[in-house]
This record gives C-alpha cells, structure tokens and sequence, in this order.
C-alpha cells in the first residue's frame, strides 16, 4: 500500500499523520529539520536554558488539544490570569478577579480601565461562554467588535491592544472578530501555559505516536505531483496521495507580506527574581512608543526552561522593526524602573510567526490534485493548525465532503 506522504512535520502535518494512521492508514512524514514541531521548536542553550522559538504559549482549552495529546504528559504550568501593564511610570496589574480573589483590590485600582469597562468586560465573557467555542474568523475586526461593544478608548489602547497585539502579532486587531470570541472562550475555560520541557513537547508528544518508521527528518523535497515526491538526494516516493503541511509561498519569495513577523530576546540576571514580576505575563501599550511589546519571566511559570534554577526573561518584539539587544535592555530596566545587569542569553527571530488571512478560511485545499493545510487555511493559532491537519485528514478519508 502507497503512504500519504506529508511534506512538513508541523503541528498540521502532525495531526494529519495522526489522523490518518489512527485510522490504519499508511503515513510518511517528511521534514527538513532535525525535528518535529516547525515553528514549535525549542532549542536548548549551551548554558542549559530552553528556548522557545519565539514567545509561544499553550492555551489548556484549545478544544483539538485532547484530539492528539494527553495534556497530563506534557505536564503544562500555567500564567497567573491577568497581566501587569506598564503605564510609562510603573506596572499595573489588572488579575482575573475569580482565579485571584486575593487580588482583585489591586485590580480595582488599575487606572485605565473604568466602572464601565469592568463591566462590559464581565458581560464579554458571559457572552463568550455562552457561544462555545466555534474557531472562526468573522467579517467583523476585533478593533470594530471591542468599540461598538462600548469599551472605551483609553481601556482598548491600554489593555486590549497591548494584550491582543501579542496573541495576533497585529496592533492593529484587523483579524475578525469571530476568532477574538474564540479566544476569550479559551482564556475563560482554560489557562495560558507552557509546557515544563518547551513548547516542542506538544509536537513530540504527538510524533511518538506515530509509527517508528513514518516520520523521516533532515529530508529535503525536491519536487512533487499528486502521485509522487522527488527528494534532493533523486529517491522518489510513490504516494497514495500528497499533503503540503507547509506554505510553497516561502520558496517563491514573494514580496507581499503574507506572514507576521516576531523577534524574541533571552535574558537572565538574579535582579529578575526580586522584581515581583512572577507568573504575570507584561504588557506594553503601542502608544508608549516602546519597541517591545511583552515580556514574561518564564522560568517562573515553568521551572525546567531553566535547570540551574536562574531566571529566565522573554521580551518580545512584534513586526519588522529591528533592535539591538542594548536598546532592548535600555527599555526593560525602564519597564522594571532600575538597573538588572542583563545577560543576553538567545534571540530568536521568526519571520513566519502567523499567517495574515484576508478571507474566511475553510480549513484545508485541495488544488490540481494536492492537498494543503496549516494555520492559514484554519486560524493563526495551534489550535487552528492541529484543526487544519485534522480535517484534510478527515477528507482524504472520505469523512467530510
């Protein structure tokens, strides 16, 4: 029996394979890295830090999570609900007042957002909740939606930009609203959290689940048709059928921007430990003109991206916009209002961080004989390439129209 070659061992290619073996199918995956994951990869440092590529975290409620993996095994530790907001001066925290009770007079404080806006964003979240989860962009922005539900302008510039600028990796909020209600559904029902050994454990954890001789890494594709794919090395594969996990847009070097571009910087110095900063995610408003748009101390949600126990900080740049790892420090020590003694551990630069979709996407293709998936043809989120990779599964298999 011919195998559904895959190109490309990300998180669609993953859930396809899965899919597919799960129903006694025969799979090959093909990936040019040394390992699995794509853009969920997690490297470690010769002074014995993970590093994740980019600032990625996983959301508990993603509803195509518990399709492929058992969340007990990659053992997920979470953020605190909430985040503090740097307002030029100092960090205002705004906690999620039903998971930090204990909290909520601090929150009460929080300067930007008014009676009103703290009830709207009560009312959101009951809305959200009552819709489920439904992983679809909408027509609608998420900028037009949060202003015609009544927030305010001050409350939308301070909080929902700064915050949803990271998740979108878009300032702007130009992505629809139907996937902003998904996202708030998630964040309402589960945790934002990461994995203890990187985020590369969730691609991992999927890949041993395959069988031993269906995943083949540090494999270039030369060429492929419908039939058939021809490697760098002249060996041709004969294929049942051929899936594209990948975008071919990335070899044609199209000018036009069709991805959102992310740089990550590592630091660590022992002052991170007496900041206070903890397990709360820092944002930073657009409007203060900062480079860096969050930061998190992430060897404090999870203890083992760091195995001598030294802090690990994330500060993370969204968009094209370049800056140095001095400049980027200059701004931290704003942010933390004192000197830290920075060492530079890792950058990561992701030029492919999210895909830019113009159009309700319908969560696989299928052009000239071939099969595509991915984040773009689904939403710019894990869920929406395990989603992707699931469904073109589902219609090889005949499952779905």
């Amino acid at each position: 029996m011919k195998p559904t070659v895959i190109i490309g061992a990300g998180l669609s290619g993953l859930a396809c394979a899965l899919t597919l073996s799960r129903a006694k199918k025969r799979v090959l995956l093909l990936e040019r890295r040394d390992s699995v994951g794509g853009r969920v990869y997690t490297q470690k440092t010769s002074s014995g830090f993970l590093v994740d590529e980019g600032f990625q975290v996983l959301l508990s409620s993603y509803p195509e999570l518990p399709r492929m993996v058992s969340l007990e095994e990659l053992k997920l530790k979470p953020f605190n609900s909430g985040a503090l907001i740097f307002n030029g001066q100092s960090l205002e925290l705004l906690a999620n007042p039903f998971r930090h009770p204990l909290k909520s007079f601090e929150t009460l404080k929080f300067s930007s957002a008014s009676v009103r806006d703290k009830v709207l964003v009560v009312k959101l979240m009951a809305r959200v909740l009552l819709k489920g989860p439904k992983d679809k962009i909408g027509s609608q922005t998420t900028l037009e939606y949060l202003t015609n539900f009544g927030f305010s302008q001050r409350f939308i510039e301070n909080f929902w930009i700064p915050f949803l600028k990271g998740v979108y990796l878009d300032p702007s909020l130009s992505l629809g609203s139907g996937f902003f209600e998904f996202l708030m559904n998630c964040f309402a029902w589960g945790e934002v959290t990461l994995p203890e050994g990187g985020m590369n454990e969730l691609p991992q954890a999927m890949a041993k689940q395959l069988p031993a001789d269906s995943v083949r890494l540090n494999v270039v594709v030369k060429s492929w048709d419908p039939e058939k794919v021809i490697l760098e090395n002249g060996e041709t594969i004969e294929a049942d059928a051929v899936v594209c996990a990948f975008d071919p847009k990335l070899q044609e070097k199209k000018k036009e921007p069709f991805f959102r571009r992310a740089t990550t910087f590592y630091f660590t110095s022992s002052a991170l430990l007496s900041l206070g900063w903890e397990k709360w995610l820092i944002l930073v408003p657009p409007r203060l003109g900062f480079s860096i748009s969050h930061l998190a101390l992430i060897s404090s949600v999870a203890a083992g991206y760091s195995k001598r126990g030294e802090a690990l900080l994330s500060v993370t740049l969204v968009g094209e916009k370049q800056c140095s790892v001095p400049d980027v420090i200059k701004e931290v020590e704003k942010i933390a209002g004192r000197a830290l003694t920075l060492n530079h551990v890792a950058t990561t630069d992701v030029p492919y961080a999210l895909p830019i979709l113009e159009n309700e996407p319908q969560g696989y293709e299928m052009q000239n004989g071939l099969w595509f998936c991915g984040d773009r043809f689904a939403s710019p989120s894990i869920n929406g390439a395990l989603r992707s990779g699931r469904l073109v599964a589902e219609a090889i298999l005949g499952l779905i129209p």
